[in-house]
């Protein structure tokens, strides 16, 4: 019997890039009035959060809850578990991390989003835009059909890299909380995209780098400890 250690991460993966992306075929033909809706709504999240308000600031968090248990439901549970092995594991996490923005959302103030001009913000930003401008159109460069795009709010992988996105334009150190289950899953989806030899494979790492570095800078320049009372006081 051969020992653990003599596997590698392809011993791991239990299917092939052609079954892994016909998921997003499936998903996207059957569910598209979903995966249309869950698109708007990061629209419109991506909007609110740019701008300061507490009612904004509560949609947005309601609006990424719901786009976070789509996405559990309707691609993890639903698609991607038959094939994967780990991703029951993941399902509660997101579905915690959905309740978590529910739970935020609910509460005066726990956190808030707004333009800040800082590098966190100009990072979070891009990140969101990549998450879901550009995400869509990658599998061109592999040579796949558009069809097959994974969206953001339907598809995990640049639900997660526009979620860290989000969390960086918000301000409050109870927004960390957040972190783990995206961080978790941008380290899965890089090995996964690694082993199938995808180009974008290094782009969940990335975003977990900006996130370390935005939320270092924001620790370093106070940004975290200022009080969301003072930030209020503009609007």
């Amino acid at each position: 019997m051969s020992e653990w250690w003599s596997y590698s991460l392809a011993d791991f993966l239990l299917f092939s890039p052609r079954v892994y992306y016909r998921l997003f075929e499936t998903l996207n033909t059957t569910w598209w009035l979903a995966v249309s809706a869950a698109l708007v709504a990061g629209m419109i999240t991506f909007g609110l959060s740019i701008r300061h308000g507490n009612r904004g600031n509560r949609v947005a968090l309601v609006l990424l809850a719901m786009i976070w248990g789509w996405v559990s439901a309707g691609f993890l549970w639903y698609y991607y578990q038959p094939i994967n092995w780990i991703i029951p594991y993941f399902i509660p996490a997101f579905i915690t991390e959905a309740l978590l923005m529910v739970m935020f959302a609910a509460r005066r103030m726990p956190l808030r989003f707004g333009w800040r001009g800082d590098f966190s913000c100009i990072a979070g930003v891009v990140m969101i835009a990549i998450a879901i401008f550009v995400y869509p159109f990658v599998g061109l460069i592999e040579g796949r059909d558009l069809i097959q795009a994974e969206l953001f709010g339907s598809a995990a992988d640049p639900t997660v890299i526009g979620t860290l996105g989000f969390i960086l334009l918000a301000r409050g150190s109870w927004r960390w909380i957040l972190l783990p289950v995206p961080m978790a899953w941008c380290v899965l989806a890089s090995g996964t995209l690694w082993v199938m030899d995808q180009d974008i494979a290094l782009l969940p790492l990335i975003a977990v780098w900006l996130t370390v570095l935005g939320g270092w800078m924001d620790q370093k320049n106070g940004v975290t400890r200022r009080s969301l009372l003072d930030a209020g006081a503009d609007d």
